[in-house]
């Protein structure tokens, strides 16, 4: 029988959340703290994001800080903040890759009711992958963007994950299949194994599931995969990228995913252009160029069509948490019509690749 109880509402009001997580902070720093200065973001679906400020005793200036809050009631729920902290942590230092400083995490839901992150906060806006954004910004800008986003995920794969504490975190992982783990992944949040969810069934669904299985790669470039890595997940000011953000789907992949899925159409905003930045033949050199890396088209074209299989998987996922009773953000409802169209960007892919 379908559970249609529906997770408790977080109470994120100030005066609720501000003394559970100043006695989580006091604890962890040592000392008195102060918070003031709410400010919650309407972005996104996933974490819900809010901008404070905190005061310790022992400094005379606040720190801005972000907390994002992994809400049970969110379109990837369940979520853990251990793995993006552990990230963030082990790449605060590396040149060409800025990232916000992380503060603490928390994936003991007696703190506020749900697993959070925080960390500082980074000045500058988001430029967004949508049609006519990068036409309104002058042409050198988008280049020194351009040259940012493809350095920043260029250092990323530099990183050696083996001398980090993700070692220890990715113990487990086998690096010979890091495309199948990723196909399971996906396959298992649209509810594809279980039989359980009508949307899970879907025919062309399965027919990519077959696809992907079949021409799954073996082995590949293990690096630290970001998982998101687009126009939309950074801060900018005057040209140059400021932060990468929204690392909760850090994972340890193949190079081509996050490369593949930095140039999905659907975040080109109508452009041919990589995030509606920078032609693919600049893209891949430049890249190329900072990591030694030879690209091999086939394995790129295999990691596009699991990126939109992985966009279909997250559609899926949220339609069924709206029928399921455990979520009723009107936004993820309406998530469900955007599947069909992703369905058959899938079909487009899979015949060139033939």
């Amino acid at each position: 029988m379908t559970d249609l109880s529906l997770p408790p509402p977080l109470d994120l009001r100030p005066e609720t959340l501000g003394p559970r997580l100043a006695a989580f902070l006091q604890a962890r720093w040592g000392e008195p703290v102060q918070l003031s200065d709410w400010k919650r973001f309407p972005a996104g679906f996933s974490w819900t994001t809010i901008g404070l400020r905190a005061l310790r005793a022992s400094q005379a200036e606040p720190l801005d800080l972000i907390l994002r809050v992994g809400d049970p009631r969110g379109l990837l729920a369940p979520y853990s903040a251990q793995p993006e902290y552990v990230a963030l942590a082990a790449l605060q230092d590396v040149p060409g890759l800025p990232v916000p400083r992380v503060h603490a995490f928390s994936d003991d839901t007696s703190f506020i009711g749900a697993p959070f992150l925080i960390t500082q906060r980074v000045d500058g806006d988001t430029p967004m992958p949508w049609k006519g954004d990068a036409a309104r910004r002058e042409e050198a800008h988008n280049a020194s963007l351009a040259l940012d986003f493809i350095d920043a995920v260029a250092a990323l794969h530099r990183v050696d994950w083996r001398a980090t504490p993700l070692a220890q975190l990715w113990a487990g992982v086998d690096t010979n299949t890091l495309a199948l783990n990723q196909v399971e992944t996906w396959a298992r949040h649209a509810c594809m194994l279980d039989g359980g969810h009508r949307a899970g069934r879907s025919p062309q669904m399965h027919y990519t599931l077959a696809w992907l299985r079949r021409h799954a790669p073996a082995g590949g470039h293990a690096v630290i995969v970001h998982g998101d890595y687009r126009v939309g997940n950074f801060l900018q000011q005057d040209g140059h990228i400021t932060a990468i953000l929204d690392w909760e789907l850090v994972h340890l992949g193949d190079a081509h995913e996050d490369l593949a899925w930095a140039g999905l159409r659907v975040f080109a905003g109508g452009s041919p252009r990589i995030g509606g930045l920078v032609d693919r033949d600049l893209f891949y050199k430049r890249y190329a160029e900072r990591t030694g890396f030879t690209l091999q088209p086939r394995v790129l074209r295999f990691y596009e069509v699991l990126g939109l299989f992985k966009s279909a998987a997250m559609l899926v996922g949220a339609v069924r948490r709206i029928e399921t009773g455990q979520a009723r953000d009107i936004r993820m409802a309406s998530m469900g019509f955007q599947l069909a169209s992703t369905l058959l960007e899938i079909n487009r892919l899979i015949a060139e690749a033939a």
